[in-house]
């Protein structure tokens, strides 16, 4: 297709079943379309079904636009009122959806439940009395596409899961009638039509993928590149640290030439060196990782001097639209020889991901646990469900001022998190963090796994805390004589080595992965009493950043006033 086309002049030749036209438009609009539709809808997963339902009203309205010039507003009302009918429904990502309203032109709406892809098969359905002859000859080509789309679909069927799908969804059978023509249960035509949804939704994502990979291979993006990783004690520093997102930045560094940075400073100028977060129930495993990623992860970077961007928000499987777009971020990131920082890669953490091919839809990652290629359809549909990925885009400009400035920057990020930032509902981080924790002991009701997990981050996390601190007293005195703030940077890394000490102790309490018995009386009651000792340390510890946040302040204002 000529891309010097206008829209008018594909809108032209779609109208008059040039399906070239029609994949160009889709392909030029289709990203103003998402985010018109995660503005209204506030849910990626739902945008992308919002989308493609607004893709199919527009190419089957061509005929109302009577103006050329109007298309992408027309298309934007057309979203719009799509993102508005759906939440007006109630319908969300993670839900089966009604069917009702969008069948209306064709057939009465009957009740029952359909996932996005049996919405377009029951409306295509519908639209039968209108793609006879003397049709709109645009309906009839959409209809002839989608059907000829949902056969091919279909091919990843068993003969009998086939059978039965295309009794219920074009020949409209009831399950119990189902039942009786194939002379089985209605139970059996049930779990029948469950797998044959899930098959046809895994083939769906796989045809986007070769689609998508045709086009960029069409556009000269290169198929397969591999960066290789660094050797030597960084290479296994990084997998040591509990903190895998703080790790997998660390070996990531080397690649835009930041190697001065020890994993201590990246844990200390990101905030994870200072960060708790629990799950306040049972304090299972998912406590150290919830809290909102994005400007957390944005920040930290610039404090080190590093741009980025990311994709993704790690919170459900992706659509093929949002897989498609965290690939198409990976080979970006890649092809600049930037390995990208991803989440559960093989486990519910942070690794890398230093490759790809297209020929063979693999990308090559590794984490703490393993190092192997993962298919491009299951990525994002790890332990946890969620794609995110992350990548460093550039630097930012620095010297000996920049770097107190990240240090203060960094500061504020910590006591923020120390008197509590806003989180996941069923989650407390900072110092409220701590009574959430007794109190789950005193209740009884500590998970043991989560309970030692949460306790491997937070002692090593408190650890580099002391460490990082104390080191910038060290440069507070060799670097800018400044004796005062110095010795306020001393005080508090003393409080968090306490803090860390009272941790440590109760770790060994409780190891991981075993856990030991938390909710024995006797250990419970010796856990709150530790738990005390850590929170009393890391309060007065956070008195003592906020002193130093302060005497930092008032160093910065002299070192600009003498500019």
């Amino acid at each position: 297709m000529d891309c010097a086309l206008t829209d008018s002049d594909l809108i032209d030749r779609a109208r008059g079943g040039d399906r070239d036209a029609f994949g160009e438009l889709v392909r030029r609009h289709r990203a103003k379309a998402f985010d018109w539709a995660r503005n209204v809808a506030r849910d990626p997963h739902l945008a992308e079904d919002i989308v493609q339902e607004a893709l199919l009203r527009a190419f089957m309205h061509f005929g109302t636009l009577a103006d050329m010039d109007r298309f992408l507003p027309w298309l934007h009302r057309i979203v719009r009122n799509e993102a508005l009918m759906k939440l007006r429904k109630g319908e969300n990502s993670g839900r089966e959806r009604t069917f009702t309203g969008f069948r209306s032109a064709g057939g009465e709406a009957n009740g029952v439940n359909w996932s996005d892809l049996d919405s377009i098969l029951h409306y295509m359905c519908g639209q039968k009395d209108r793609t006879g002859e003397g049709g709109d000859p645009s309906v009839q080509l959409a209809h002839q596409e989608f059907l000829q789309t949902i056969r091919h679909l279909l091919r990843c069927l068993a003969v009998k899961e086939r059978a039965v799908f295309e009794a219920h969804f074009f020949r409209e059978l009831s399950p119990g009638e189902i039942a009786r023509l194939f002379d089985t249960t209605t139970d059996n035509v049930y779990q029948s039509l469950a797998r044959a949804r899930q098959k046809i939704r895994e083939e769906r994502v796989r045809v986007r993928l070769r689609e998508y990979v045709t086009e960029r291979r069409d556009n000269g993006v290169p198929e397969r590149a591999e960066l290789p990783l660094r050797k030597g004690p960084r290479s296994g520093e990084w997998k040591r640290c509990k903190t895998s997102f703080a790790g997998a930045v660390y070996a990531v560094l080397p690649c835009v030439g930041q190697e001065g940075y020890t994993l201590t400073d990246v844990m200390g100028l990101t905030g994870q060196a200072f960060r708790l977060t629990i799950e306040e129930e049972c304090i299972d495993v998912t406590g150290p990782t919830m809290y909102f990623w994005e400007s957390k992860f944005r920040d930290g970077l610039l404090n080190l001097g590093l741009e980025s961007e990311h994709a993704g928000d790690g919170g459900a499987p992706p659509s093929p639209f949002m897989l498609n777009k965290g690939i198409a971020h990976i080979r970006r990131s890649i092809s600049r020889g930037m390995p990208v920082i991803a989440w559960d890669l093989f486990t519910p953490e942070f690794g890398i991901i230093y490759g790809y091919d297209d020929a063979k839809q693999l990308l090559y990652a590794e984490d703490a646990r393993a190092k192997k290629a993962i298919p491009y359809d299951r990525f994002g549909r790890g332990a946890s469900g969620g794609l995110f990925v992350l990548s460093i885009t550039g630097q930012t400009p620095y010297s000996e001022w920049d770097y107190w400035d990240s240090v203060r920057n960094a500061l504020d990020m910590i006591i923020r998190h120390a008197y509590g930032e806003m989180t996941f509902v069923g989650y407390v981080c900072g110092l409220a963090a701590y009574d959430c924790w007794k109190d789950a002991f005193n209740r009884r009701c500590v998970d043991p796994l989560g309970n030692a997990y949460t306790l491997e981050v937070a002692v090593d996390a408190r650890k580099h805390a002391a460490e990082f601190v104390r080191g910038l007293g060290r440069k507070l005195t060799e670097e800018a004589g400044r004796t005062e703030a110095a010795a306020v940077a001393a005080e508090a890394a003393a409080q968090y080595e306490a803090a860390a000490a009272s941790l440590g102790e109760l770790s060994r309490l409780f190891p991981f992965p075993k856990g030991g018995s938390p909710n024995d009386p006797v250990m419970a009651a010796s856990a709150v009493a530790l738990l005390e000792q850590a929170l009393n340390a890391e309060k007065a510890g956070v008195l003592s950043l906020e002193r130093l946040h302060r005497c930092l302040g008032l160093m910065l204002e002299v070192t600009m006033g003498g500019r």
